[in-house]
């Protein structure tokens, strides 16, 4: 069946045009690191927090802001964002470094009235296609809602827009689907203007 494309294509003269744009698409630049893609991203970013509750199993969607900057190492990022949690709890801020190394991404975060919690996850970057359209992966081990868990965070650059999807399942049960956590959907301040 190739054969005969191939031979159709060839017959219109368009082999040569065809197997320039294949090479093209093999040669690819190889995708860079996951602290090299964070750096593109200082600055405001505003949008919402939608999460599942532990207990009613209910969605709520909060509005977020979060500032990130990167330090001078360009391995180092720093995360403020805050959201309105109702009248109770206010607005919470949680401010997370992290630390980018070999394949894996160390991460503190502090939130008042909270133990700092110390993370660590491998990265991956799934699909890069420029500076600012891309995606990684965080996974990791950890709890979640009480229970042992798979953590997978999959954040995802498309222009000006930032999404990043928690999904988790039990600890050992590879063969099951991951479920909704929760996900940030921000829009880079200079984007949305």
């Amino acid at each position: 069946m190739l054969t005969r494309a191939y031979r159709s294509i060839h017959a219109l003269g368009l082999a040569l045009p065809l197997m320039v744009g294949l090479a093209t698409v093999s040669q690819a630049q190889p995708a860079p690191r996951p602290e090299t893609l964070q750096a593109g991203l200082s600055g405001r970013w505003t949008g919402y927090l939608e999460y599942r509750d532990y207990q009613s199993n209910q969605a709520f969607r909060l509005p977020m802001v979060s500032d990130m900057s990167v330090a001078p190492d360009k391995a180092t990022v720093t995360r403020l964002s805050s959201f309105d949690d109702g009248p109770q709890t206010g607005t919470v801020y949680i401010t997370t470094t992290t630390l980018f190394g070999d394949a894996e991404a160390t991460s503190a975060m502090f939130r008042k009235g909270r133990k700092v919690e110390l993370i660590t996850d491998q990265t991956l970057v799934a699909r890069f296609v420029d500076a600012t359209h891309w995606t990684v992966i965080y996974e990791r081990d950890g709890v979640d809602g009480d229970q042992p868990s798979r953590i997978r965070e999959t954040e995802t650059r498309d222009g000006g827009t930032l999404t990043r999807l928690k999904e988790v399942k039990p600890l050992g049960a590879e063969d099951s689907a991951y479920a909704f956590r929760n996900t940030s959907v921000l829009s880079h301040l200079s984007a949305a203007q």
